[in-house]
């Protein structure tokens, strides 16, 4: 404010030759006071906006404590932790099945000279060089047993855990999603992570980094081999393709990851997916009605989905264009679930194809 140096002017408020004094923001002039009263009300607005800044600020802060990104962060490093201890006890189980066949066959090279040490010496049958066979074949097996086995902790440069980043873009910068848009996402689930067979319980090897599983047993023999994956939230599909099989028995479903190596059965009450003979396996329960698996033949594409979010799996065939759904009970089969594939007869062989979603 600043007083006028060109004569009295009338006051805005009471029309009075006593305008005195001039305001520098909205150019007019006021009495002695009612200039009191302007700069009063101006400063009673500041307080408001002060206010309005207050709240604002309380408002900023709450919004960044209730952040969806805060709750997506500690289920990622929730689940990248389930993976990492999964990791870990396929790696002590593997280990302990290396070393117990290892002693194994040292075991029965021992009995084996054991039996023909006793047996020459019952029939009083042997010489110089039988004796220098067997000192001999004593000094190989020392050694093996002494020795060290050839083995390495080796990281898998492509496992499916991924470090995440925040990345971020100015909220002027955002355009709406359109309706078709909308309908297009809602079912998928934007993860490019791939599945592929890590565990193996029987006679059967696991080639192409573990995209490809095959019996190898001499006799039909259950196989359960198990995905690497862990599923627990959304819509997931994992496609495979029947490379050979004699009559198709081959089991596709899931079990929850919770469940011990030594208890894992496609029987058992997690476990839920098709075999072959037509049979549905629901929970520990057998079921021959709903499900058509003589269609199956050798080269068909099977499309195995695992949808979180209703709490069941689907199992779709491309070239019969069927699809057969299953709901979960996740009381019986907790989250997260693993991929489970069961091979019998000698030779089956599975593959697994690129990631689709639906």
């Amino acid at each position: 404010m600043s007083a006028s140096v060109t004569g009295k002017k009338q006051c805005v408020t009471c029309s009075k030759n006593g305008g005195i004094m001039t305001c520098d923001g909205c150019q007019q002039s006021f009495c002695g006071k009612h200039s009191v009263e302007h700069r009063q009300e101006l400063t009673n607005q500041l307080d408001g906006i002060m206010q309005e800044h207050d709240l604002l600020q309380q408002e900023l802060g709450q919004s960044l404590i209730d952040n969806s990104l805060l709750k997506q962060i500690n289920k990622w490093e929730k689940e990248s932790i389930t993976k990492i201890q999964v990791a870990a006890k396929a790696a002590r189980a593997d280990l302990e099945q290396i070393l117990d066949r290892s002693k194994e066959q040292l075991s029965k090279a021992c009995h084996d000279i054991a039996v023909n040490l006793h047996s020459s010496r019952e029939a009083d049958d042997f010489s110089e060089n039988d004796l220098n066979q067997w000192i001999e074949q004593l000094k190989e097996l020392k050694l093996e047993i002494i020795s060290p086995l050839s083995l390495k902790l080796i990281e898998d440069e492509q496992s499916n855990i991924s470090l995440i980043a925040i990345q971020s873009s100015s909220f002027t910068d955002k355009k709406p999603v359109t309706s078709k848009q909308s309908s297009n996402l809602k079912n998928l689930t934007p993860d490019t992570a791939k599945e592929r067979f890590s565990q193996v319980f029987g006679d059967a090897i696991l080639e192409k980094e573990g995209m490809v599983a095959e019996h190898v047993g001499p006799r039909r023999e259950y196989v359960h081999i198990l995905g690497e994956r862990l599923y627990s939230q959304g819509r997931q599909a994992v496609r495979f393709k029947i490379e050979f099989q004699d009559q198709y028995d081959i089991f596709f479903g899931c079990v929850s990851s919770q469940v011990v190596n030594d208890q894992i059965h496609y029987s058992s009450i997690a476990s839920v997916g098709w075999f072959g003979c037509n049979q549905i396996y629901h929970h520990g329960k057998i079921n021959i009605k709903g499900y058509d698996s003589s269609k199956i033949r050798t080269n068909d594409v099977l499309s195995l989905t695992f949808d979180c979010e209703k709490q069941e799996i689907e199992l779709y065939h491309e070239r019969k264009n069927e699809t057969y759904k299953l709901q979960i009970d996740i009381k019986k089969a907790p989250f997260p679930w693993q991929l489970l594939v069961v091979l019998c007869c000698p030779n089956e062989c599975v593959r697994i194809l690129p990631n689709v979603y639906g």
